[in-house]
Protein backbone atom coordinates (compact mmCIF):
# COMPACT_ATOMS: atom_id res chain seq x y z
CA UNK A 1 0.00 0.00 0.00
CA UNK A 2 2.81 2.41 0.89
CA UNK A 3 4.53 1.88 -2.48
CA UNK A 4 1.27 2.65 -4.38
CA UNK A 5 0.77 5.89 -2.45
CA UNK A 6 4.35 6.96 -3.06
CA UNK A 7 4.02 6.18 -6.78
CA UNK A 8 1.07 8.59 -7.09
CA UNK A 9 3.04 11.32 -5.29
CA UNK A 10 5.87 11.31 -7.86
CA UNK A 11 6.11 13.91 -10.59
CA UNK A 12 7.45 13.16 -14.07
CA UNK A 13 10.97 14.46 -13.37
CA UNK A 14 11.26 12.27 -10.27
CA UNK A 15 10.13 9.24 -12.28
CA UNK A 16 12.65 10.06 -15.00
CA UNK A 17 15.49 10.10 -12.47
CA UNK A 18 14.28 6.91 -10.78
CA UNK A 19 14.11 5.04 -14.08
CA UNK A 20 17.63 6.22 -15.02
CA UNK A 21 19.22 4.92 -11.79
CA UNK A 22 17.19 1.70 -11.65
CA UNK A 23 19.89 -0.18 -13.57
CA UNK A 24 22.74 0.98 -11.32
CA UNK A 25 24.20 3.98 -9.50
CA UNK A 26 24.98 7.00 -11.69
CA UNK A 27 26.84 10.22 -10.93
CA UNK A 28 25.15 13.60 -11.31
CA UNK A 29 27.29 14.63 -14.31
CA UNK A 30 26.09 11.56 -16.26
CA UNK A 31 22.46 12.25 -15.35
CA UNK A 32 22.77 15.91 -16.39
CA UNK A 33 24.22 14.91 -19.73
CA UNK A 34 21.72 12.16 -20.55
CA UNK A 35 18.40 13.23 -19.02
CA UNK A 36 18.20 16.68 -20.60
CA UNK A 37 17.62 18.37 -17.23
CA UNK A 38 19.22 21.49 -15.81
CA UNK A 39 21.25 21.07 -12.61
CA UNK A 40 18.64 22.60 -10.30
CA UNK A 41 15.84 20.37 -11.61
CA UNK A 42 18.02 17.26 -11.30
CA UNK A 43 19.25 17.98 -7.77
CA UNK A 44 15.80 19.03 -6.51
CA UNK A 45 14.21 15.87 -7.90
CA UNK A 46 17.01 13.70 -6.47
CA UNK A 47 16.61 15.23 -3.01
CA UNK A 48 12.83 14.76 -3.09
CA UNK A 49 13.41 11.09 -3.95
CA UNK A 50 15.95 10.93 -1.11
CA UNK A 51 13.34 12.34 1.30
CA UNK A 52 10.89 9.62 0.24
CA UNK A 53 13.50 6.90 0.76
CA UNK A 54 13.61 5.91 -2.92
CA UNK A 55 17.27 6.74 -3.58
CA UNK A 56 20.55 7.22 -1.77
CA UNK A 57 22.90 10.12 -2.64
CA UNK A 58 26.57 9.39 -2.06
CA UNK A 59 28.98 12.34 -2.00
CA UNK A 60 32.70 12.07 -2.69
CA UNK A 61 35.38 14.76 -2.77
CA UNK A 62 38.39 14.47 -5.07
CA UNK A 63 41.33 16.76 -4.32
CA UNK A 64 43.53 17.95 -7.18
CA UNK A 65 46.26 20.55 -7.34
CA UNK A 66 46.80 23.29 -9.89
CA UNK A 67 48.98 26.33 -10.49
CA UNK A 68 47.77 29.80 -9.50
CA UNK A 69 48.37 32.75 -11.84
CA UNK A 70 51.62 33.48 -9.97
CA UNK A 71 52.55 29.80 -10.23
CA UNK A 72 51.99 29.85 -14.01
CA UNK A 73 54.21 32.91 -14.28
CA UNK A 74 57.04 31.33 -12.28
CA UNK A 75 56.52 28.03 -14.11
CA UNK A 76 57.65 29.85 -17.27
CA UNK A 77 60.24 32.24 -15.80
CA UNK A 78 61.50 30.12 -12.91
CA UNK A 79 60.98 30.62 -9.16
CA UNK A 80 62.58 33.79 -7.72
CA UNK A 81 65.08 31.63 -5.80
CA UNK A 82 66.02 29.86 -9.08
CA UNK A 83 66.63 33.23 -10.79
CA UNK A 84 68.80 34.33 -7.85
CA UNK A 85 70.65 31.01 -7.78
CA UNK A 86 71.40 31.22 -11.53
CA UNK A 87 72.95 34.65 -11.08
CA UNK A 88 75.05 33.48 -8.12
CA UNK A 89 76.39 30.53 -10.12
CA UNK A 90 78.08 33.03 -12.40
CA UNK A 91 79.01 35.37 -9.54
CA UNK A 92 79.64 33.18 -6.51
CA UNK A 93 80.04 36.00 -4.00
CA UNK A 94 78.27 39.34 -4.48
CA UNK A 95 77.60 42.37 -2.31
CA UNK A 96 74.02 42.19 -1.00
CA UNK A 97 73.02 45.67 -2.19
CA UNK A 98 74.60 45.12 -5.60
CA UNK A 99 72.89 41.74 -5.93
CA UNK A 100 69.45 43.26 -5.23
CA UNK A 101 69.95 45.71 -8.08
CA UNK A 102 71.45 43.17 -10.53
CA UNK A 103 68.79 40.43 -10.68
CA UNK A 104 65.52 40.87 -12.55
CA UNK A 105 63.41 40.53 -9.41
CA UNK A 106 61.19 42.93 -7.53
CA UNK A 107 62.17 43.85 -3.99
CA UNK A 108 59.51 41.50 -2.62
CA UNK A 109 60.62 38.62 -4.86
CA UNK A 110 64.28 39.24 -4.02
CA UNK A 111 63.63 39.16 -0.25
CA UNK A 112 61.55 35.98 -0.60
CA UNK A 113 64.28 34.34 -2.74
CA UNK A 114 67.04 35.18 -0.24
CA UNK A 115 64.94 33.83 2.63
CA UNK A 116 64.08 30.61 0.76
CA UNK A 117 67.71 29.89 -0.20
CA UNK A 118 68.99 30.64 3.30
CA UNK A 119 66.47 28.22 4.84
CA UNK A 120 67.85 25.35 2.75
CA UNK A 121 71.49 26.42 3.29
CA UNK A 122 72.06 27.13 -0.40
CA UNK A 123 73.49 30.58 0.38
CA UNK A 124 75.00 32.38 3.36
CA UNK A 125 75.27 36.06 4.26
CA UNK A 126 78.96 36.73 4.80
CA UNK A 127 79.20 40.23 6.23
CA UNK A 128 77.58 42.41 3.57
CA UNK A 129 77.99 39.81 0.83
CA UNK A 130 75.91 36.84 -0.34
CA UNK A 131 77.89 33.63 -0.81
CA UNK A 132 76.79 30.56 -2.82
CA UNK A 133 77.03 27.25 -0.90
CA UNK A 134 75.01 24.78 -2.98
CA UNK A 135 74.56 25.03 -6.76
CA UNK A 136 71.82 22.40 -6.98
CA UNK A 137 69.82 22.30 -3.74
CA UNK A 138 67.53 19.26 -3.67
CA UNK A 139 64.75 21.27 -2.03
CA UNK A 140 64.56 23.68 -4.97
CA UNK A 141 64.63 20.87 -7.54
CA UNK A 142 61.79 19.17 -5.65
CA UNK A 143 59.69 22.35 -5.63
CA UNK A 144 60.11 22.74 -9.38
CA UNK A 145 59.08 19.10 -9.87
CA UNK A 146 56.02 19.61 -7.62
CA UNK A 147 54.93 22.66 -9.62
CA UNK A 148 55.13 20.65 -12.85
CA UNK A 149 52.97 17.94 -11.27
CA UNK A 150 50.48 20.55 -10.06
CA UNK A 151 50.32 22.00 -13.58
CA UNK A 152 49.12 18.58 -14.76
CA UNK A 153 46.54 18.31 -11.96
CA UNK A 154 48.37 15.51 -10.14
CA UNK A 155 47.67 14.57 -6.52
CA UNK A 156 50.42 15.75 -4.15
CA UNK A 157 51.42 14.60 -0.69
CA UNK A 158 51.27 17.11 2.19
CA UNK A 159 55.06 17.59 2.31
CA UNK A 160 56.79 20.69 3.68
CA UNK A 161 57.56 21.85 0.13
CA UNK A 162 53.88 21.50 -0.87
CA UNK A 163 52.81 23.44 2.24
CA UNK A 164 55.29 26.20 1.36
CA UNK A 165 54.05 26.42 -2.24
CA UNK A 166 50.46 26.59 -0.97
CA UNK A 167 51.35 29.32 1.52
CA UNK A 168 53.11 31.34 -1.19
CA UNK A 169 49.99 30.90 -3.37
CA UNK A 170 51.95 29.31 -6.20
CA UNK A 171 49.83 26.16 -6.19
CA UNK A 172 46.26 25.66 -5.00
CA UNK A 173 44.02 22.82 -3.92
CA UNK A 174 41.01 22.21 -6.13
CA UNK A 175 38.23 20.16 -4.54
CA UNK A 176 35.82 18.55 -6.97
CA UNK A 177 32.61 17.30 -5.35
CA UNK A 178 30.73 14.52 -7.14
CA UNK A 179 27.38 13.00 -6.17
CA UNK A 180 26.22 9.52 -7.09
CA UNK A 181 22.53 8.58 -7.04
CA UNK A 182 21.50 4.95 -6.50
CA UNK A 183 18.07 3.35 -6.10
CA UNK A 184 16.92 1.73 -2.83
CA UNK A 185 14.83 -1.41 -2.39
CA UNK A 186 11.77 0.78 -1.75
CA UNK A 187 12.49 2.63 -4.99
CA UNK A 188 12.54 -0.66 -6.91
CA UNK A 189 9.26 -1.67 -5.25
CA UNK A 190 7.61 1.64 -6.23
CA UNK A 191 8.66 1.17 -9.85
CA UNK A 192 6.88 -2.21 -9.97
CA UNK A 193 3.49 -0.76 -9.00
CA UNK A 194 0.86 -0.15 -11.70
CA UNK A 195 0.48 3.46 -10.55
CA UNK A 196 4.11 4.26 -11.38
CA UNK A 197 3.23 4.40 -15.10
CA UNK A 198 0.26 6.71 -14.50
CA UNK A 199 0.94 10.27 -15.63
CA UNK A 200 0.25 12.59 -12.72
CA UNK A 201 -0.36 16.33 -12.82
CA UNK A 202 0.83 18.72 -10.12
CA UNK A 203 -0.15 22.07 -11.72
CA UNK A 204 -3.47 23.37 -13.01
CA UNK A 205 -3.14 24.78 -16.52
CA UNK A 206 -5.81 25.81 -19.04
CA UNK A 207 -5.10 22.58 -20.95
CA UNK A 208 -5.67 20.44 -17.84
CA UNK A 209 -8.90 22.30 -16.99
CA UNK A 210 -10.35 21.83 -20.51
CA UNK A 211 -9.29 18.16 -20.61
CA UNK A 212 -9.73 17.12 -16.99
CA UNK A 213 -11.36 13.73 -17.54
CA UNK A 214 -9.00 10.87 -16.74
CA UNK A 215 -6.38 13.19 -15.22
CA UNK A 216 -4.72 11.87 -12.03
CA UNK A 217 -3.59 14.61 -9.68
CA UNK A 218 -0.44 14.23 -7.64
CA UNK A 219 -1.29 13.41 -4.03
CA UNK A 220 -0.38 15.81 -1.23
CA UNK A 221 -0.45 14.99 2.47
CA UNK A 222 -2.54 17.78 4.00
CA UNK A 223 -2.54 16.15 7.45
CA UNK A 224 1.22 16.26 7.96
CA UNK A 225 2.38 17.26 11.44
CA UNK A 226 4.77 20.20 11.52
CA UNK A 227 7.13 20.88 14.41
CA UNK A 228 6.50 23.90 16.58
CA UNK A 229 8.33 27.00 15.35
CA UNK A 230 11.65 27.66 17.07
CA UNK A 231 12.13 30.89 18.94
CA UNK A 232 14.71 33.28 17.50
CA UNK A 233 18.12 33.70 19.13
CA UNK A 234 21.66 34.68 18.26
CA UNK A 235 23.62 31.92 16.56
CA UNK A 236 27.20 31.21 17.56
CA UNK A 237 28.79 33.51 14.94
CA UNK A 238 26.94 36.52 16.36
CA UNK A 239 27.72 35.39 19.92
CA UNK A 240 31.41 35.15 19.11
CA UNK A 241 31.42 38.58 17.43
CA UNK A 242 29.90 40.03 20.63
CA UNK A 243 32.61 38.35 22.74
CA UNK A 244 35.30 39.88 20.53
CA UNK A 245 33.77 43.36 20.71
CA UNK A 246 33.56 43.16 24.50
CA UNK A 247 37.22 42.07 24.71
CA UNK A 248 38.43 44.89 22.46
CA UNK A 249 36.36 47.60 24.17
CA UNK A 250 37.63 46.40 27.58
CA UNK A 251 41.19 46.99 26.27
CA UNK A 252 40.37 50.58 25.30
CA UNK A 253 39.78 50.08 21.56
CA UNK A 254 37.21 51.92 19.41
CA UNK A 255 35.36 50.14 16.59
CA UNK A 256 35.98 51.05 12.92
CA UNK A 257 33.38 50.83 10.16
CA UNK A 258 33.39 51.29 6.38
CA UNK A 259 31.50 50.05 3.30
CA UNK A 260 31.81 46.67 1.59
CA UNK A 261 32.56 48.19 -1.83
CA UNK A 262 36.09 49.57 -1.93
CA UNK A 263 38.64 50.93 -4.38
CA UNK A 264 41.82 49.09 -5.31
CA UNK A 265 43.66 52.11 -3.93
CA UNK A 266 42.52 51.47 -0.34
CA UNK A 267 42.45 47.69 -0.66
CA UNK A 268 45.92 47.30 -2.24
CA UNK A 269 47.90 50.41 -3.19
CA UNK A 270 48.23 52.09 0.22
CA UNK A 271 49.51 48.75 1.56
CA UNK A 272 52.15 48.57 -1.18
CA UNK A 273 50.80 45.48 -2.92
CA UNK A 274 52.45 45.40 -6.33
CA UNK A 275 49.95 46.29 -9.03
CA UNK A 276 50.59 42.91 -10.71
CA UNK A 277 50.28 41.01 -7.40
CA UNK A 278 48.35 37.70 -7.78
CA UNK A 279 45.81 38.77 -5.13
CA UNK A 280 44.53 41.39 -7.58
CA UNK A 281 43.72 38.72 -10.12
CA UNK A 282 40.07 37.96 -10.86
CA UNK A 283 40.57 34.53 -9.24
CA UNK A 284 40.92 36.10 -5.77
CA UNK A 285 39.36 39.55 -5.94
CA UNK A 286 35.64 40.16 -6.46
CA UNK A 287 35.64 42.85 -9.16
CA UNK A 288 32.49 44.94 -9.57
CA UNK A 289 31.10 45.36 -13.04
CA UNK A 290 30.94 49.15 -13.18
CA UNK A 291 31.94 52.31 -11.36
CA UNK A 292 35.17 53.71 -10.07
CA UNK A 293 36.31 55.75 -7.08
CA UNK A 294 38.71 58.68 -7.01
CA UNK A 295 41.38 58.46 -4.26
CA UNK A 296 42.43 61.70 -2.46
CA UNK A 297 44.73 63.46 -4.98
CA UNK A 298 47.53 64.36 -2.54
CA UNK A 299 47.63 60.92 -0.99
CA UNK A 300 47.51 59.23 -4.41
CA UNK A 301 50.55 61.26 -5.48
CA UNK A 302 52.48 60.33 -2.29
CA UNK A 303 51.65 56.63 -2.62
CA UNK A 304 52.74 56.70 -6.27
CA UNK A 305 56.10 58.32 -5.39
CA UNK A 306 56.90 55.77 -2.67
CA UNK A 307 55.71 52.89 -4.89
CA UNK A 308 57.96 53.91 -7.79
CA UNK A 309 61.04 55.32 -6.03
CA UNK A 310 60.84 54.63 -2.29
CA UNK A 311 61.97 57.38 0.06
CA UNK A 312 64.97 58.65 1.98
CA UNK A 313 65.42 59.62 5.62
CA UNK A 314 68.33 62.02 5.87
CA UNK A 315 71.14 60.64 3.73
CA UNK A 316 69.98 57.00 3.87
CA UNK A 317 67.68 55.11 1.52
CA UNK A 318 64.90 53.72 3.74
CA UNK A 319 63.24 52.16 0.68
CA UNK A 320 63.99 52.00 -3.04
CA UNK A 321 60.36 51.25 -3.94
CA UNK A 322 59.36 48.73 -6.59
CA UNK A 323 61.32 50.45 -9.38
CA UNK A 324 58.38 50.24 -11.76
CA UNK A 325 55.56 52.48 -12.98
CA UNK A 326 52.38 53.06 -10.98
CA UNK A 327 49.09 53.01 -12.93
CA UNK A 328 46.66 55.49 -11.37
CA UNK A 329 43.73 54.03 -13.33
CA UNK A 330 44.15 50.69 -11.54
CA UNK A 331 43.77 52.52 -8.22
CA UNK A 332 40.27 53.65 -9.15
CA UNK A 333 38.84 50.18 -9.89
CA UNK A 334 35.86 49.29 -7.71
CA UNK A 335 35.94 45.91 -5.93
CA UNK A 336 34.42 44.13 -2.94
CA UNK A 337 37.02 44.62 -0.22
CA UNK A 338 39.31 41.62 0.16
CA UNK A 339 40.26 42.44 3.75
CA UNK A 340 39.22 44.92 6.44
CA UNK A 341 42.77 46.31 6.56
CA UNK A 342 41.41 48.67 3.88
CA UNK A 343 39.23 50.12 6.66
CA UNK A 344 42.30 50.40 8.94
CA UNK A 345 44.16 52.50 6.36
CA UNK A 346 41.14 54.75 5.88
CA UNK A 347 41.25 55.43 9.64
CA UNK A 348 45.02 55.97 9.48
CA UNK A 349 44.30 58.67 6.86
CA UNK A 350 41.14 60.21 8.36
CA UNK A 351 42.05 60.04 12.06
CA UNK A 352 45.63 59.12 12.95
CA UNK A 353 47.42 61.22 10.30
CA UNK A 354 45.35 64.27 11.34
CA UNK A 355 46.15 63.81 15.07
CA UNK A 356 49.73 62.51 15.06
CA UNK A 357 50.36 63.62 18.64
CA UNK A 358 47.49 61.52 20.04
CA UNK A 359 47.66 57.75 20.67
CA UNK A 360 44.92 55.66 19.04
CA UNK A 361 43.55 52.12 19.32
CA UNK A 362 40.99 50.80 16.83
CA UNK A 363 39.43 47.43 15.98
CA UNK A 364 36.95 46.03 13.47
CA UNK A 365 34.65 43.00 13.28
CA UNK A 366 33.43 43.11 9.71
CA UNK A 367 33.07 41.21 6.45
CA UNK A 368 35.61 40.71 3.68
CA UNK A 369 34.99 39.04 0.31
CA UNK A 370 37.08 36.59 -1.73
CA UNK A 371 36.47 34.88 -5.05
CA UNK A 372 36.89 31.49 -3.34
CA UNK A 373 35.20 28.15 -3.86
CA UNK A 374 33.42 27.02 -0.71
CA UNK A 375 35.23 24.05 0.85
CA UNK A 376 36.08 22.73 4.33
CA UNK A 377 38.14 25.83 5.23
CA UNK A 378 37.33 28.54 2.65
CA UNK A 379 34.40 30.95 2.31
CA UNK A 380 33.55 33.48 -0.40
CA UNK A 381 32.67 35.92 2.39
CA UNK A 382 34.04 35.91 5.92
CA UNK A 383 34.31 37.98 9.06
CA UNK A 384 37.78 39.45 9.56
CA UNK A 385 38.84 40.71 12.97
CA UNK A 386 41.70 43.13 13.49
CA UNK A 387 43.21 45.47 16.06
CA UNK A 388 45.55 48.39 15.40
CA UNK A 389 47.55 50.55 17.85
CA UNK A 390 49.32 53.91 17.27
CA UNK A 391 51.55 55.37 20.00
CA UNK A 392 55.10 56.48 20.84
CA UNK A 393 57.94 53.93 20.73
CA UNK A 394 55.83 50.87 19.88
CA UNK A 395 57.88 47.74 19.21
CA UNK A 396 57.58 43.96 18.92
CA UNK A 397 57.19 43.34 22.70
CA UNK A 398 54.19 45.72 22.71
CA UNK A 399 52.61 43.77 19.84
CA UNK A 400 53.18 40.46 21.64
CA UNK A 401 51.66 41.90 24.83
CA UNK A 402 48.48 43.06 23.09
CA UNK A 403 48.13 39.72 21.28
CA UNK A 404 48.56 37.69 24.49
CA UNK A 405 46.07 39.86 26.38
CA UNK A 406 43.46 39.78 23.60
CA UNK A 407 43.54 36.03 23.02
CA UNK A 408 43.41 35.40 26.77
CA UNK A 409 40.20 37.44 26.95
CA UNK A 410 38.48 35.32 24.28
CA UNK A 411 39.45 32.04 25.95
CA UNK A 412 42.78 31.10 24.34
CA UNK A 413 45.58 30.73 26.86
CA UNK A 414 48.30 28.77 25.02
CA UNK A 415 49.77 31.08 22.37
CA UNK A 416 53.03 30.99 20.44
CA UNK A 417 54.36 33.22 17.69
CA UNK A 418 56.79 32.63 14.85
CA UNK A 419 58.29 34.90 12.17
CA UNK A 420 56.44 35.00 8.85
CA UNK A 421 56.09 37.18 5.75
CA UNK A 422 53.40 39.78 4.99
CA UNK A 423 53.55 42.31 2.12
CA UNK A 424 52.74 45.30 4.35
CA UNK A 425 54.27 44.47 7.77
CA UNK A 426 57.87 43.95 8.88
CA UNK A 427 58.60 42.24 11.16
CA UNK A 428 55.60 39.91 10.88
CA UNK A 429 54.46 37.20 13.29
CA UNK A 430 52.17 34.23 12.70
CA UNK A 431 49.96 33.55 15.74
CA UNK A 432 49.43 29.91 16.71
CA UNK A 433 47.24 28.44 19.46
CA UNK A 434 47.27 24.95 20.96
CA UNK A 435 44.01 23.00 20.83
CA UNK A 436 43.65 20.30 23.48
CA UNK A 437 40.68 18.91 21.56
CA UNK A 438 42.69 18.45 18.36
CA UNK A 439 46.01 17.96 20.22
CA UNK A 440 47.94 20.23 17.87
CA UNK A 441 49.13 23.78 17.25
CA UNK A 442 47.17 25.67 14.60
CA UNK A 443 47.47 29.04 12.89
CA UNK A 444 44.84 31.43 14.26
CA UNK A 445 46.04 34.85 13.12
CA UNK A 446 48.70 37.12 11.70
CA UNK A 447 50.35 40.29 12.99
CA UNK A 448 53.18 42.76 12.53
CA UNK A 449 54.46 46.33 12.45
CA UNK A 450 53.37 48.29 9.37
CA UNK A 451 56.27 48.86 6.99
CA UNK A 452 57.58 52.45 6.71
CA UNK A 453 56.59 52.50 3.00
CA UNK A 454 52.92 52.10 3.95
CA UNK A 455 52.98 54.97 6.47
CA UNK A 456 55.28 57.46 4.72
CA UNK A 457 52.52 58.76 2.35
CA UNK A 458 50.47 59.69 5.44
CA UNK A 459 53.39 61.60 6.97
CA UNK A 460 53.60 59.12 9.87
CA UNK A 461 57.02 58.26 11.31
CA UNK A 462 55.92 56.41 14.47
CA UNK A 463 55.31 52.66 14.45
CA UNK A 464 51.81 51.22 14.09
CA UNK A 465 51.24 47.64 15.25
CA UNK A 466 48.35 45.45 14.13
CA UNK A 467 47.02 41.90 14.22
CA UNK A 468 44.07 40.06 12.72
CA UNK A 469 42.38 36.74 12.07
CA UNK A 470 39.41 35.15 10.30
CA UNK A 471 36.55 34.81 12.78
CA UNK A 472 35.06 31.62 11.34
CA UNK A 473 38.37 29.71 11.46
CA UNK A 474 38.90 30.87 15.03
CA UNK A 475 35.41 29.67 15.93
CA UNK A 476 36.17 26.31 14.31
CA UNK A 477 39.30 26.06 16.48
CA UNK A 478 37.44 26.96 19.67
CA UNK A 479 34.69 24.38 19.03
CA UNK A 480 36.97 21.67 17.60
CA UNK A 481 35.19 21.68 14.21
CA UNK A 482 36.91 20.29 11.11
CA UNK A 483 34.65 21.76 8.40
CA UNK A 484 33.60 25.40 8.05
CA UNK A 485 30.42 24.19 6.33
CA UNK A 486 29.16 23.12 9.76
CA UNK A 487 28.72 26.85 10.40
CA UNK A 488 27.60 28.11 6.96
CA UNK A 489 25.76 26.86 3.91
CA UNK A 490 23.20 24.23 3.01
CA UNK A 491 24.82 21.54 5.19
CA UNK A 492 25.22 23.68 8.34
CA UNK A 493 24.64 21.96 11.67
CA UNK A 494 21.51 23.86 12.79
CA UNK A 495 21.53 22.37 16.28
CA UNK A 496 25.11 23.58 16.72
CA UNK A 497 24.18 27.09 15.53
CA UNK A 498 21.08 27.32 17.75
CA UNK A 499 22.20 25.63 20.92
CA UNK A 500 25.87 26.45 21.54
CA UNK A 501 26.12 28.88 24.50
CA UNK A 502 28.79 31.59 24.81
CA UNK A 503 30.34 29.75 27.74
CA UNK A 504 31.17 26.77 25.51
CA UNK A 505 32.88 29.04 22.98
CA UNK A 506 35.09 30.48 25.71
CA UNK A 507 35.99 26.99 26.96
CA UNK A 508 37.13 25.88 23.46
CA UNK A 509 40.93 26.01 23.70
CA UNK A 510 41.19 26.53 27.46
Amino acid sequence: MEAEKIALSLDEVEKKVLVAVSSGSLDSSYLLKNLGLDRDSLMNASRRLLGKGLVRILTSINVEFGLTEAGKKYGKEGLPEQVLLSYLKANRKVEYKSLAQSVTLTQEEFSAAVGALRRINAIAIDGSAVKLLDEQPKDLLLKEELMKKAENGAELDESEQVKELLKRKLIEKIERVSETVEITDLGKEVMKTKDFSVRTVDKLTPEVIYNWKGVVFKEYNLNMDFPSPLSGRKNITKQFASIIREAMVSMGFQEMKSGYAESSFWNFDVMMFKQDHPDRDIQDTVHMGAGETIPPAGLLKSVKEVYESGFRSGSDDVSIGFRRGFDEEKSKALIMRGHTTATTFRYIYNVISKHKDQPAKFFSVDKAFRNETLDFKHLPELYQIEGVVYDDNLSLPDLIGYITEFYSKIGIKQIRLKPTYNPYTEPSLEIQAFSKQLNQWMEVGNSGIFRPETLRPFGITKNIIAWGFGMERMLMSLLGLTDIRQIYGAFADLDLLRNTPSSKILRGLD
